[in-house]
């Protein structure tokens, strides 16, 4: 295996499960909103089913009978909530994700993470699990307005990493991982393989737990 410098992650289905919450707020948005009605119950399934999907896509996907305008509001409400609940709630980190990356810094990997959620959702699992200490970096397609790729790639660049690897676990993931041209770690235990929708078949490496990415990675790169 070749040996590499850097782990960029996915945050939804590789270091946490948030959904029980988005979930939460989509009940509270359509309750403030009695008359809007989405193509299917937005019920923890369809928060699962469909993570890893950009906020842009995910209006046309939930209401495509509204205008886009309205859509991608009331996505900005749910998001809104989000990042007002999950810095004191939480979600659910994987089995051993703090240990796995403190095992990972102690090796000598350098450690960030890359969404495609809104701005302030990777802040605020940071925050709700005290890992701001962890991650050297991060970035998200709501605070640039670009894809998972060129998030990727200003990560490197703006970094200066030779040999990242990134770390997911859906097609977004995959795409997005190829399309910054590194290799993909596929995480079989997130969404894209429980959920069915999203499951990844163009991967270099893959684990069934967080916790087997020290043995599978071994020694980072040396400069």
């Amino acid at each position: 295996m070749p040996r590499y410098d850097s782990l960029i992650f996915d945050l939804d289905g590789t270091l946490w499960d948030a959904s029980a919450v988005t979930a939460e707020t989509w009940q509270e948005v359509l309750r403030r909103h009695p008359d809007v009605k989405p193509a299917l119950p937005l019920d923890r399934d369809a928060v699962c089913r469909y993570m890893g999907l950009t906020n842009e896509e995910l209006a046309s996907v939930f209401f495509p009978d509204l205008p886009f305008d309205a859509a991608f509001g009331l996505m900005n409400e749910s998001c809104a909530l989000e990042n007002a609940w999950l810095p004191e709630r939480g979600g659910t980190l994987y089995p051993e994700v703090p240990e796995t990356l403190a095992r990972l810094a102690e090796m000598g990997y350098r450690l960030f993470v890359v969404s495609n959620a809104q701005d302030g959702y990777i802040e605020s699992f940071l925050t709700a699990h005290r890992l701001w200490d962890r991650f050297e970096d991060y970035e998200s397609s709501g605070r640039t307005g670009m894809d998972k790729a060129a998030n990727i790639r200003a990560v490197i660049e703006r970094r200066g990493l030779a040999s990242p690897v990134y770390v997911g676990d859906t097609v977004s993931d995959e795409r997005g991982a190829h399309g910054a041209g590194i290799p993909l770690v596929y995480c079989r235990y997130g969404f894209g393989e429980t959920w069915g929708r999203g499951r990844v078949t163009q991967y270099e490496y893959a684990v069934d737990r967080f916790a087997d990415l020290p043995a599978l990675l071994g020694s980072p790169a040396s400069d």
